[in-house]
């Protein structure tokens, strides 16, 4: 676990720009960010996010980019992944090095028809955000259902999560990593879009 992201309970929000992306993460209660995820592009762009915290954000904390997280030396934690299918939920997994595999499962009504139902494929993304929220759980036999961490993609259409971290050794720069995977391939925003039609092509 990033000792300097040490958070059991909080929030994430997104904002997109023409030549930035930033995520937010709020300590439960508090107003001001505990830390935040950002890069110098705009949301389709490569470069990965850097993760900062500390006073006016002066500590870097690591790298995150939609797929794996890094130490600030730049050293993997691990890496996320996820499968559509057309028939059962939808194939989730958590893979974080000296932990192991965490698999990722909808829990509530909203999360199931989004991501077990065919029902899903009736209705955009956009159009599922504003109605329904998302649940995901992850769990293993090293880190059990009552452990693990789950996430909310709350209703609206602008991106807001809270994230639960229930096993102390899930590396909380990696669930950033399963958020933003979550949110750019799954949950997607028309606020991407937008700042993508209107960012520079040479910048990513």
């Amino acid at each position: 676990m990033n000792s300097s992201l040490a958070l059991d309970a909080f929030t994430v929000t997104a904002e997109y720009g023409r030549s930035h992306t930033t995520f937010l993460v709020h300590a439960e209660g508090q107003r001001e960010p505990a830390a935040r995820m950002h890069r110098d592009a705009a949301y389709d762009g490569l470069r990965p996010y850097e993760v900062r915290t500390g006073p006016e954000f002066s500590e870097i904390a690591g790298y995150v980019n939609d797929f794996k997280a890094f130490t600030p030396e730049r050293a993997e934690l691990g890496s996320v992944a996820h499968k559509q299918r057309t028939t059962g939920p939808d194939s989730w997994t958590f893979t974080q090095h000296g932990l192991g595999e965490l698999t990722g499962l909808p829990e509530g009504a909203g999360a199931k028809v989004r991501h077990g139902s065919l029902l899903r494929m009736a209705f955009d993304a956009t159009r599922t955000n504003a109605v329904l929220s998302h649940r995901l759980r992850f769990s293993s036999p090293a880190s059990p259902a009552s452990e693990g961490f789950a996430f909310v993609r709350h209703t609206g259409i602008r991106a807001r999560y809270s994230v639960e971290v229930h096993d102390p050794r899930v590396d909380r720069l990696l669930v950033l990593a399963c958020i933003a995977h979550y949110n750019r391939f799954v949950a997607a925003d028309p606020r991407q879009f937008t700042s993508t039609l209107t960012a520079n092509p040479f910048k990513n």
